[in-house]
């Protein structure tokens, strides 16, 4: 670490003004882990202001009060409406500069890159730079943070960048200005201008590790400059000899080797050569160089969440973390951890694979396979249990199993729905259950398992079957049925009965109504036909009369006539005498 840190000072003096942020980072950071984010802010957000008028802007930076040693950003503006009079670093954080903040008002660019020394910058908000505007005509514009970094003082030159936020112009029209220069003096045009910004459209993120060996990168060129020179370079600092005549907007080329890389550009202006442009790219295209893998309990354990040791190491990129998936399930991620030991999750008994990946910081991997067999534990056994539970006892059981280990019983009734009650066996391995809720009736499956002190689990017993009745109720409900029963019987008997004599009964009826009817007919048939004969007798009477008026009836039509009348009294009398009887 000496030895690192004098040579830096050294370059340092030398060269200071080339120096970028990233060796400053690697080695003034300290060795702390960061999970938080730092923002990048413009304040204020919103500004209204007149044509001719300028105005500041503050470039803050929010750190959550976690250490962070440096910044980095490139801010847009329109440069038609726009144009930096001026930046101030009064009041910043920012304590060495791998350059001195820029601007173009050629390009809308303001550029800044710096550092916080060890132990970094810690407080809720930041100043970095203070920028100066002059509005040149009215509009409604935007300053954009186009790109920025954060580097956390974790001794991993972590990016902790959470969001960026820009500000809201509204340049209103000046009444008393006569005119508005919109034009920059000369005095304002500063060699900052002449300094390239490089991006890189392989290798974005200069914080990052890729794995691609092509890399491309581009700058834009102002009009004002006649070449440009540029190097690649695994060298901190490197002056650029490759000269491009005219100039050239980008670079695109393949590197033989992984590792850290910096590209070079430099402008010329007139007879005169600008500052140098520096931009960081780091490459790993090899998968970590060793990566071993073993159980510390063996490869056949009890223990159903059992433990990993995994050994890895990538020399380049470093390893950024690791994934495993047990039977070829879902990956599940795991952070490094500094004792190598890693827990897997609950499994069930039986044989398993876990695949292990080891993944760098650019993405590449190597694998390695394990098989591993998990035994279960031996089930406890059930010595006794209460087979008929009633309310004049209660469901118990007891029986052997590992000492002070947990035997959890499990009841299933018919609807498939569980109870499950513990209980810890002592120090001989005996444990005793009195069931503490009240059951239903009906009839359970009853069977248990045991964990032990590690976790192991074993499978179930084999199956009892245990009755739960209320025997009392059960008893007086048999005896009430059974009477019920008897009830029933005599019920549906005397119904039968009733509805037989009841049938009878209107049978009898409708028989007697029908015989009325028929005697009725007779009678009223006989009585019409004897008086048709009587009335038919009183006319032969009423005509031997008559007759006898006229002469003297002979003996014999006396006779007939007196036999007629005694018949015709004797017949009424029989007949009336019948239907009596009938009736």
């Amino acid at each position: 670490m000496v030895k690192i840190f004098c040579t830096f000072l050294g370059t340092l003096k030398r060269n200071i003004h080339n120096l970028r942020l990233s060796i400053f980072v690697l080695v003034f950071v300290a060795g702390m882990s960061t999970s938080f984010a730092a923002n990048i802010i413009l304040s204020p957000a919103n500004i209204t202001t007149k044509v001719g008028k300028t105005f500041t802007v503050d470039v803050l930076v929010n750190n959550n009060k976690d250490p962070i040693n440096a910044a980095s950003g490139l801010i847009n503006f329109p440069a038609d409406v726009l144009s930096v009079s001026s930046i101030s670093k009064g009041g910043s954080f920012i304590n060495l500069w791998a350059e001195e903040p820029s601007f173009s008002n050629t390009n809308g660019t303001v550029n800044f890159e710096g550092v916080a020394l060890n132990p970094g910058f810690s407080g809720a908000t930041g100043k970095v730079i203070t920028i100066t505007f002059k509005a040149k005509q009215a509009g409604n514009i935007n300053i954009l943070m186009k790109s920025g970094s954060v580097l956390a003082n974790d001794g991993n030159a972590t990016n902790v960048l959470g969001t960026t936020a820009g500000a809201f112009v509204i340049i209103n029209e000046d009444q008393t200005a006569t005119s508005v220069d919109t034009t920059d003096k000369p005095k304002e045009k500063t060699t900052t201008e002449s300094t390239p910004v490089i991006t890189s459209s392989t290798h974005p993120d200069s914080t990052k590790w890729y794995s691609l060996r092509d890399a491309s990168f581009e700058w834009a060129v102002p009009s004002t400059v006649t070449a440009i020179r540029t190097i690649y370079s695994e060298k901190e600092t490197s002056q650029p000899t490759k000269v491009y005549d005219p100039p050239v907007t980008n670079r695109s080329f393949t590197l033989d080797s992984d590792g850290v890389t910096y590209m070079y550009v430099q402008f010329k202006n007139g007879n005169t050569w600008g500052t140098i442009a520096r931009y960081k790219f780091q490459i790993d295209t090899e998968a970590p160089e060793s990566l071993t893998a073993s159980f510390p309990d063996g490869i056949v354990t009890t223990n159903q969440t059992p433990v990993v040791s995994i050994i890895t190491e990538d020399k380049t990129s470093g390893i950024d973390h690791i994934t495993m998936s047990i039977d070829g399930g879902e990956e599940v991620k795991y952070q490094i951890e500094p004792t190598n030991i890693y827990r897997l999750p609950k499994q069930s008994s039986g044989k398993h694979s876990v695949l292990i990946h080891s993944i760098d910081k650019a993405g590449n991997k190597s694998t390695v396979t394990l098989e591993y067999t998990i035994q279960a534990i031996v089930v406890p056994i059930i010595t006794e249990y209460t087979k008929n539970v009633d309310f004049e006892n209660q469901l118990k059981i007891s029986g052997t199993t590992y000492a002070q280990a947990i035997v959890e019983v499990v009841l299933t009734d018919r609807n498939g729905d569980t109870y499950t009650e513990t209980v810890t066996s002592n120090e001989t391995g005996v444990f005793r259950l009195s069931w503490s809720k009240k059951l239903e009736t009906g009839v359970y499956e009853l069977k248990a398992r045991v964990i032990d002190a590690k976790g192991a689990v074993s499978d179930y017993t084999n199956s009892k079957v245990i009755v739960v009745s209320h025997v009392v109720l059960v008893r007086l409900g048999i005896f009430v049925m059974n009477w019920l029963s008897v009830i029933l019987v005599i019920i549906i008997a005397g119904v039968a009965i009733a509805g037989t004599f009841w049938y009878s009964l209107i049978q009898f009826s409708r028989f007697r109504r029908k015989v009325r009817r028929t005697i009725t007919e007779v009678e009223s048939t006989l009585k019409t036909n004897v008086v048709a004969l009587k009335r038919d007798t009183e006319e032969f009477h009423t005509l031997l009369v008559k007759a006898e008026k006229k002469r003297e009836l002979t003996k014999e039509e006396q006779t007939i006539l007196r036999k007629f009348k005694k018949r015709l009294e004797i017949t009424e009398k029989e007949i009336d005498k019948k239907l009596e009887q009938i009736a």
